[in-house]
């Protein structure tokens, strides 16, 4: 069985993530050994993607070179993931690591061509989705680590929890292994 962590929120709710350590097996490590304690911290609604939260201080060896393992320039619903400092650019603090997380709930989104009014030319694919392309230009300059994610049927309560740090701001949290 895949490790676990376990994510807290002070005013409700708790669940259970696997560690992806097929996908992303040192930062699995570098994350399990940050958590030998339980971590407590706050976390913010992301200006990066309407359906995330993050903290910037996840405490990690100053002189840390983490890999970029299990990159995604758009997260998927459920997904943990971390911020490595080679992404993070001039943002990065030494010994810390932006740690996000990403939930929704289950509703039909619009296209891209729906939202834009205009009909995309996929006539030049490289096989990519063309919804994915047009994330990755946009936000191809900070890609996240994902190293956990969030199992199916917990996804709703994720959501309301991210949702409220969305509307009411600011919330602490506690993150520790299983």
């Amino acid at each position: 069985m895949a490790k676990q962590i376990k994510i807290t929120f002070e005013k409700g709710g708790s669940f259970v993530a696997d560690m992806l350590e097929d996908k992303a097996p040192v930062i699995c490590q570098v994350i399990w050994e940050a958590l030998e304690s339980p971590w407590s911290e706050i976390f913010i609604h992301s200006n990066i993607d309407g359906f995330m939260v993050e903290s910037p201080y996840l405490p990690v060896p100053e002189n840390l070179s983490l890999p970029t393992e299990n990159l995604w320039c758009f997260t998927n619903n459920g997904d943990i993931a971390v911020i490595a400092p080679a992404e993070y650019r001039e943002m990065s603090i030494k010994g810390y690591l932006p740690l996000c997380l990403s939930a929704w709930r289950k509703v039909k989104m619009p296209t891209l061509e729906k939202l834009t009014g205009i009909k995309i030319d996929v006539s030049h694919s490289t096989g990519e989705d063309v919804n994915q392309q047009y994330k990755k230009n946009m936000f191809e300059t900070c890609r996240a680590n994902v190293f956990a994610r969030i199992p199916e049927d917990r996804l709703e309560e994720a959501a309301l929890v991210v949702e409220r740090v969305r509307t009411d701001g600011m919330e602490k949290f506690t993150i520790e292994r299983v």
